[in-house]
């Protein structure tokens, strides 16, 4: 079976790390090291005393050798998180099986997570983003003028910086200037400024009627 290094190590660091503390993250990477990353015989297992485990961890001028309670309590803690699987002890050592960090359930649940997230961003997808224009008619929802897709933004009501998500009830059909005016600002905050702009754009509108108007008539 051939090992992928690569994405070993990008689901390690991506989703699994995170959740270790650092002694947890180095013993996990010194099993997979000498089970699964084994250049001679990769294996899912490794069997090995504590007295060598000692003896092989990574060592440098500031890490004394580890206790025994001190390993003790991070392969019981790996275990505990479904990182390893610790089997029967003889006199070879005690047996470990190392779970992929794509197969541990810490890593699996994000995954999950993540693919639901992604299937509910409306913001990102085009498709989606028309759905949103077309469920609010191509009107922007601020100022009430028509939109087209060259001038169609989608503002986020609760904004991302306050932990808006990028769902289809959290976003809103806006005209550029409205979207600038609410970016960052959650509605009551941008209000005042979206009514200002508003009064300013029907004033220039009416002025702009009346002189048409005029012109005509003169």
């Amino acid at each position: 079976m051939t090992i992928d290094t690569r994405k070993i190590l990008e689901e390690f660091v991506d989703y699994l790390m995170p959740d270790l503390s650092p002694h947890e993250a180095s013993m996990y990477v010194f099993l997979l090291r000498h089970s699964r990353l084994n250049n001679d015989t990769p294996s899912a297992t490794v069997r090995m005393g504590q007295r060598r485990i000692a003896q092989l961890y990574g060592r440098g001028p500031k890490m004394s050798v580890p206790s025994r309670q001190h390993m003790l309590r991070q392969l019981e803690s790996l275990e505990e998180r479904g990182c390893i699987k610790i089997g029967d002890a003889s006199r070879d050592g005690t047996l470990y099986t190392v779970v992929l960090p794509s197969e541990v359930l810490l890593v699996v649940e994000k995954h999950s997570l993540k693919s639901e997230e992604e299937s509910d961003d409306f913001y990102n997808d085009p498709e989606k983003r028309r759905e949103v224009y077309e469920r609010d008619q191509w009107i922007c929802q601020y100022c009430r003028d028509r939109v087209t897709p060259e001038n169609a933004a989608l503002d986020h009501f609760v904004p991302q910086c306050k932990g808006g998500t990028h769902k289809k009830e959290n976003l809103r059909t806006a005209c550029l200037l409205c979207n600038s005016i609410k970016s960052g600002k959650s509605y009551e905050q941008a209000a005042v400024h979206l009514l200002k702009s508003i009064q300013a754009r029907r004033e220039r509108d009416v002025q702009s009627e009346s002189w048409l108007f005029f012109s005509r008539v003169l």
